[in-house]
């Protein structure tokens, strides 16, 4: 199997392969739980991906209640060990909230991302995204460092053998509050416009000129996983706090809206030529 995807991804693949074990043996939820002596909210946690077993609890469920042979067990547990390991993002000390998404973006394929106010955090200068968090004043030089160091890491997810597919699509508002703040201006706005050339990259301005449009409640982002190891999620941050959205229905809602919003936007040479036009009026 290899280490293909992170622990975000196996987590996921560990609980439905645990649920359908449970469901053809038959055997209940609660029955499951009470196997390994736990509540069984937790073990609906570890069926939804979210927390891991350890390994004697694994034997348990997987070989003396759910009946499964030696070689499922060992993909099992090859599983829940990959499942276990600590993604890079830990050490960065960060909320559970963005922890939890940047787990989902690294094991992502691609991501498509609306932006009406900031630059994408994935295009972002490190001096960009550091004049972010002393703007807004609540975190102490040592979390501003710590959440900086930890944006600039999540980039690496644009380079390498199998680069994130990103689409950004990014109002011209952010564009010139950029452009209006000088200590960051020249620097954003040239490595947005270099960034917009790379292959895996698609960047698309929502000009003033479209006037009132249906993007205008909030960013949002959307995440899609190779091979369908998970299903489509969402992602909507705001001032103090973030949350991933999986349910179907609003993350299907989201989809539309982006292609619709998508439909709206410059092309990418208008959108580049735009930018461009920004970063002649800094020089």
């Amino acid at each position: 199997m290899g280490n293909m995807a992170g622990p975000t991804v196996r987590r996921s693949q560990l609980g439905k392969a645990l649920r359908q074990l449970r469901e053809d043996a038959r055997v209940s939820r609660p029955d499951a739980a009470a196997a390994i002596r736990c509540s069984t909210s937790r073990m609906a946690h570890v069926e939804g991906g979210r927390n891991v077993l350890g390994y004697t609890e694994l034997i348990v469920l997987a070989r003396d209640l759910y009946g499964v042979d030696a070689a499922m067990l060992a993909t099992l547990e090859e599983l829940r060990a990959e499942a276990s390991t600590r993604g890079w993002w830990s050490q960065y000390g960060l909320p559970d909230w963005l922890a939890g998404y940047i787990g989902l973006e690294h094991d992502a394929e691609s991501v498509r991302c609306l932006e009406l106010e900031l630059i994408p955090g994935l295009l972002q200068t490190e001096q960009y995204a550091r004049m972010l968090y002393t703007l807004r004043g609540h975190l102490s030089t040592k979390e501003m460092d710590r959440r900086v160091a930890a944006r600039m890491q999540r980039q690496d997810r644009l380079v390498g053998a199998n680069p994130l597919q990103l689409i950004a699509i990014v109002s011209e508002a952010a564009l010139y509050r950029c452009a209006r703040y000088a200590p960051v201006a020249a620097a954003q706005l040239q490595q947005l416009a270099d960034r917009a050339l790379w292959p895996n990259v698609e960047l698309r301005v929502l000009p003033f000129d479209l006037g009132l449009h249906v993007g205008m409640s909030g960013p949002f982002s959307l995440l899609s996983f190779p091979e369908l190891l998970l299903d489509d999620a969402a992602y909507q941050e705001y001032a103090v706090g973030g949350h991933v959205i999986e349910d179907g229905s609003i993350v299907s809602q989201l989809d539309t809206l982006f292609n619709k919003l998508r439909s709206q936007t410059l092309g990418d040479d208008e959108s580049l030529a735009l930018i461009a036009e920004f970063v002649r009026h800094i020089n």
